[in-house]
Parts: C-alpha cells; structure tokens; sequence
C-alpha cells in the first residue's frame, strides 16, 4: 500500500487529526483513516507513506509530474 495514491474524501486537519482517503485495493476501493503532517483538502490527491495499525495510513499531497 506505501507508494500507493488517493483521494482525499474527508478533508485532514493536520499533525494528529484524522481524514479519510479512498485508495484502489485489489481491484477496487476502499477507505481508510487517514494523518497527515500538513492539513490536506477535500478531493486532494495524496500518496500513502506509511501504514499503522486499524486501517490508518500516512499520507502526504502528491502533485503529479507534467512532462
């Protein structure tokens, strides 16, 4: 799942307040806790840098490359 990118779907306050991201799992989606050192908006993509128990993830903004 680290490596992994999303959806922010429940906008994440920052530091340890909780959002919800929704990630593509085996063919689907599926939503997950998530924390985030910065505060990170609604419908923001992120990319999933680490991964604690009960279905929480660390995730970071991810601007993807133009090319």
């Amino acid at each position: 799942m680290i490596g992994s990118t999303g959806v922010v779907v429940l906008a994440i306050g920052g530091g340890e307040s909780l959002g919800e991201v929704e990630l593509s799992v085996g063919g689907g989606t599926e939503r997950y806790l998530a924390r985030s050192a910065e505060p990170v908006a609604l419908d923001a993509t992120v990319l999933v840098v680490g991964v604690l128990p009960g279905r929480i993830v660390d995730v970071e903004r991810w601007v993807p490359l133009a090319f």
